[in-house]
């Protein structure tokens, strides 16, 4: 219902798409705690199977951050496509 909240309030461009995974991770957590049974687990199966996932999220958001500086910088330094 949250990702369709996003398209009714009309928000753009990366908000929107921040917004979109953000709802779709969270919505996906729920499912695995709890028709998975996930809640009821010892923690370090609960670590063995989250953590990577969210690792992964976290490379690849570094990963767009220095993407975004480097295309930035080339912009500065040798001029855009002029």
């Amino acid at each position: 219902a949250f990702s369709y909240m996003v398209d009714y309030f009309q928000f753009e461009g990366y908000l929107r798409w921040f917004l979109i995974i953000v709802f779709m991770m969270l919505k996906a957590g729920l499912i695995v705690a709890v028709f998975m049974h996930m809640m009821w687990e010892r923690m370090a199966l609960v670590y063995t199977i989250i953590v990577p996932p969210l690792l992964l999220l976290v490379f690849l958001g570094i990963g767009t951050l220095e993407g975004d500086h480097v295309f930035l910088t080339r912009m500065i330094f040798f001029g855009g496509a002029e």
